[in-house]
């Protein structure tokens, strides 16, 4: 099999939602996200499916090799990773960070506070847009632009969050909830309560918090989107605009994501592609 079939493989597996967003890129560009998609997947499932530390342990050694050119042999993913790296110059700090933070993930700990809350979001997801930048935003990327990155992280951190709020159930299960203590405690909200599954009053309070703290993060990649590369523009929205659907979709069925896992269904997402075209073009970010 080739390294990027490979690649590609996963993520069609596991977010129809990215790769049909990101496979409107041309083919070098989407072959990278494929491999970038690909590492950020093995790193998650390494705790999430086998709490597999070791896993973690052994991607962190690889990916430093792989940046000192002393690529794993016979390792799929990191030759497609290494092919990426000679194509799109990146840096490492962002791939040792998300491993930090799956490592956090082992050693699970509820948040106290929401900066707590950003800082995990930060280390599992805001790098995984400092990861993309190099292929997605290559031209702004070699200016070291610093609202670049910022806006990068910021739609990172959206989708993280969007994560936490479709993963509810699935999450408790684990015994884990990853909404802050002090927003749990302001919005009256009790651990006891979520595990019923009932949608009460002050459940939904916090769902609606948390929903529009999100969807701010998504609005400053809207308004920046002029930032990223013009061939990227629409797949980077697309991924964006679909996973913001997930939010809409749960205030659409009254925050039952207490209890259920919410989509975005193939009809709506057609509607989106056509929003964000219609948008990009209006604005003349895209032909």
């Amino acid at each position: 099999m080739d390294k990027y079939e490979y690649c590609e493989n996963i993520i069609k597996e596991k977010s129809e939602s990215f790769y049909k967003a990101f496979s409107e890129l041309e083919p070098d560009k989407a072959k990278a996200v494929y491999a970038i998609y690909a590492f950020c997947r093995e790193a998650d499932d390494a705790i999430d499916e086998h709490n597999d530390l070791e896993k973690v342990n052994t991607l962190k050694a690889n990916i430093k090799k792989t940046f000192e050119g002393n690529v794993p042999e016979g390792n799929l993913l990191f030759e497609a990773l290494a092919d990426t790296f000679k194509r799109y110059p990146s840096q490492i700090d962002p791939y040792l960070e998300l491993l930090d933070g799956i490592r956090d993930d082992y050693y699970f700990e509820a948040f106290k506070t929401e900066d707590e809350l950003e800082q995990y979001c930060y280390k599992v997801a805001g790098t995984v847009g400092l990861m993309l930048l190099p292929v997605i935003a290559s031209e702004n990327y070699k200016t070291d632009s610093k609202k670049l990155k910022e806006v990068a992280v910021e739609l990172g951190k959206a989708m993280q969050l969007t994560n936490i709020l479709r993963d509810v159930r699935n999450d408790l299960m684990k015994d884990r909830v990853y909404f802050s203590e002090e927003i749990i405690e302001q919005h009256q909200v009790k651990i006891e309560m979520i595990r019923t599954g009932l949608v009460i009053p002050e459940w939904r309070s916090m769902m609606e918090y948390y929903i529009d703290k999100t969807k701010n993060k998504y609005k400053v990649f809207y308004d920046n989107v002029e930032l990223f590369d013009k061939d990227a523009r629409l797949p980077t929205m697309l991924a964006a605009s679909y996973y913001e659907g997930i939010l809409d979709e749960i205030a659409k069925k009254d925050y039952s994501n207490i209890n259920k896992r919410h989509y975005v269904g193939n009809f709506r997402k057609r509607r989106l592609a056509k929003q964000s075209e219609k948008s990009l073009k209006k604005q003349g970010l895209i032909e």
